[in-house]
């Protein structure tokens, strides 16, 4: 039997290695907070332990994980107030929570300063619709501007990224931010 417990162990402890850097990034989407994410994250590796502690497989692991991450978090931001993003605080966050490691992880430094150089519009603009995946609708009442505003304060955002970076990090920011998840 102990055998058997210890090697539910080992599987689950590749599976936090495996997938808890990505779920904490995929969990700041929705929360707008690093410290929040991980406990989020941490919340949900204990209750996928508490549930599927005798089911535990590699293979259904993730998805279970994402789709409790992303329910939890989807209950936490009910529970908060909605508004404007505080780019300082999240580029911050950013910074610290990849502390410059590996040569990926100073390219991430990098993107953060330059997104942190950007004016305060583009800064919020930019975090609204990419960390977070607002619509420009909301982020448009969130700033009580027009839609057609916050488009060109994307627009212009990431048209000073692609200025301010060379194209391999600029590649990276739309790889990273954009399209992930």
């Amino acid at each position: 039997m102990a055998f058997v417990e210890q090697d539910k162990e080992r599987t689950f402890t590749m599976v936090f290695d495996k997938n808890y850097e990505a779920l904490c990034l995929y969990a700041v989407k929705f929360t707008e907070d690093f410290l929040e994410a991980e406990d989020i994250v941490q919340e949900a590796f204990v209750r996928f332990w508490e549930m599927y502690r005798d089911r535990l497989t590699t293979e259904n692991a993730r998805p279970l994980l994402y789709r409790m991450t992303r329910n939890m978090c989807v209950d936490r931001v009910r529970e908060k107030p909605k508004s404007v993003v505080d780019v300082e605080l999240m580029t911050d966050q950013l910074i610290y929570y990849f502390q410059p490691e590996s040569e990926d992880d100073s390219k991430i430094d990098l993107l953060m300063k330059a997104v942190k150089n950007l004016p305060v519009k583009c800064q919020q603009v930019l975090v609204a619709i990419c960390f977070n995946e607002k619509k420009y609708k909301d982020v448009a009442e969130e700033m009580q501007v027009s839609v057609n505003t916050v488009k060109t304060q994307l627009a212009r955002a990431l048209k000073l990224l692609r200025e301010n970076l060379n194209r391999e990090d600029f590649e990276l920011f739309l790889t990273f931010f954009v399209f992930s998840y």
